[in-house]
């Protein structure tokens, strides 16, 4: 479920920032090489952002894959001989 919710905000600053750079070119007040070097730092900047949400996603899914194996094989310790659970 939280995972949803990244990636679908994820996508909201994507398209956010694209419509801002779309806003930007029409109604820069400054020169078209001013206005395409901050396009281009803003664009970095979502990039940068983009990543960090991915590289923070990924680590809450290794967690998760390792809370999983962790309960698992304590489970399956526990367990009589021949009575391991199947959950």
């Amino acid at each position: 479920m939280k995972v949803r919710k990244v990636v679908r905000n994820l996508g909201t600053v994507l398209a956010v920032g694209a419509a801002g750079a779309g806003v930007a070119l029409l109604f820069a007040p400054q020169s078209g090489q001013k206005t395409r070097r901050m396009i281009r730092r803003k664009t970095e900047d979502l990039g940068h952002d983009a990543r960090h949400l991915y590289d923070r996603l990924i680590e809450k899914g290794d967690g998760a894959a390792r809370r999983l194996r962790y309960t698992w094989r304590t489970q399956l310790t526990q367990s009589p001989v021949g009575h391991r659970t199947t959950s």
